[in-house]
């Protein structure tokens, strides 16, 4: 068996000294057509083997600079909101600066002495609107209404604003608007009776008023309204007070004493103070005569509200006693 060495291989015994010394540089790699890790032979075209990843050593790791940090979503944000403002506060200026100027340098007081033409802005709020154009007419000046607005104090017709102001100085035949008063505004007072306490104020501030309560006795319910006053269907002017009346419920009177009475007499004792009579019990057992009374619910001098009811316990026995008619108009033998 014979085999041929290869030279520049520097492990054979037949190698050269020199082809040791110096070792042939590396073969030229091309990737390879076929996928994206395989490299090929320059001169052959066939495929080699990949090369192992190179490791970096401390100094390159430690030399690299840190990746930079990615900037926050709202310093954009913040940043925007100070340009508006600063935006903001140049327009406020520059209006601000006008508006002065315009009062100190366009037409200023001493503006009038070199130019006689120009009128002086006489004061009209306060004024009704008769006044006020009759003022603006003898200084040559256009009385324009631009508004009205509703307002409490100021009767209708009031001027409540004007443009230009007192003091500043026009040209004759300059409009100078102004804003009128309409006077309150009015609502019409709604009815609410039979409402809830809390329903009625409620709907009474909503329009606008101030609410002050009253209470009073009345078969409605305890806690519902009456009515108002003033009553309902009233225009009435925003703001004022109304009052508004709230029942108590009915009144309240004392039970009458009714032990020893005869139960016909119970109903008719009742009624004079605006009570009832209520469920009428039985006693067999009680020694007093049949049909009298010897007991009562609730006891005498005990407050009760009108239409309230009081039961009463009877001597004798049902069959016995027949509360519809007196003892002497009954028949029979045990009468």
């Amino acid at each position: 068996m014979s085999y041929r060495r290869r030279r520049g291989l520097g492990g054979g015994r037949g190698g050269k000294r020199g082809d040791r010394a110096s070792p042939k540089p590396p073969e030229e790699r091309t990737p390879a057509p076929g996928g994206a890790g395989e490299t090929q032979d320059a001169a052959t075209g066939t495929p080699a083997a990949a090369t192992a990843p190179r490791t970096q050593t401390l100094s390159e790791l430690f030399s690299r600079e840190p990746p930079p940090l990615p900037e926050p979503e709202h310093a954009g944000r913040g940043r925007g909101w100070g340009r508006w403002l600063i935006l903001a506060a140049v327009v406020a200026a520059f209006f601000g600066g006008g508006y002065l100027a315009a009062a100190q340098w366009v037409f200023p007081e001493g503006l009038a002495a070199d130019d006689p033409s120009l009128v002086k802005v006489p004061e009209l709020v306060g004024l009704t609107e008769e006044e006020a154009q009759g003022r603006l007419e003898r200084i040559g000046l256009e009385y324009t209404v631009r508004s009205g607005v509703t307002h409490y104090l100021a009767p209708e017709g009031a001027v409540l604003a004007q443009d230009p102001l007192p003091g500043q100085y026009s040209r004759p035949g300059a409009p100078v608007y102004v804003s009128l008063s309409r006077g309150p505004e009015l609502h019409v007072l709604p009815d609410v009776a039979g409402l809830s306490e809390r329903q009625a104020v409620i709907v009474l501030e909503r329009l606008g008023y101030d609410v002050a309560i009253d209470r009073a006795t009345h078969t409605l319910e305890q806690g519902r309204a009456i009515e108002t006053r003033p009553e309902a269907g009233t225009e009435l002017a925003v703001p004022a007070e109304v009052m508004l009346v709230v029942s108590e419920g009915r009144p309240v009177v004392q039970v009458p004493y009714l032990v020893g009475r005869h139960v016909d007499d119970a109903e008719g004792e009742l009624s004079t103070v605006g009570l009832e009579l209520g469920a009428i019990t039985y006693d067999p057992q009680a020694l007093e005569a049949p049909g009298r009374i010897v007991g009562q619910y609730p006891p005498p001098g005990y407050s009760l509200r009108e239409g309230g009811v009081v039961e009463v316990r009877v001597a004798g026995d049902v069959e016995r006693v027949d509360p519809t008619r007196r003892w002497f108009e009954r028949d029979g033998p045990d009468r």
